[in-house]
């Protein structure tokens, strides 16, 4: 493939993965924490897990060689949306650390895999 998507659009995906746990959070127990040095140490949290997604994901579009693989990247992102927003609740349980390891290691895994396996499947030309 000839277009390689910049890392800084890593940055959007940070913003928006917090975002979406903003969400969650308001869903689930109807408002956002009032603690705000506690809050702003979260979000910085969830905003780095998901701009090292962000890097990951656009790591493994850059490495697809074909349009098939590109999709499959694509695809198994998807795939993996709903592990990694469960992961960073149940990581933020545990602390910083837990939102980062839990969130990022099967986003990054179920990634790679569907580059492993669109590379495998689709015809250079």
């Amino acid at each position: 493939m000839d277009k390689k998507p910049s890392y800084l659009w890593a940055l959007l995906a940070g913003v928006l993965f917090t975002g979406g746990q903003v969400a969650i959070f308001m869903t689930r127990f109807g408002g956002v924490v009032s603690d705000v040095p506690l809050a702003i140490t979260d979000y910085l949290i969830f905003f780095l897990a998901g701009a090292f997604i962000g890097a990951g994901l656009i790591y493994f579009l850059r490495r697809s060689e074909t349009p098939g693989a590109f999709r499959a990247v694509i695809i198994a992102f998807v795939v993996s949306l709903p592990f990694i927003l469960f992961a960073m609740i149940v990581g933020g349980m545990v602390g910083a650390f837990g939102v980062l390891i839990l969130s990022v290691s099967p986003a990054i895994f179920i990634t790679g895999i569907g580059y492993l396996i669109g590379r495998l499947f689709s015809k250079k030309k």
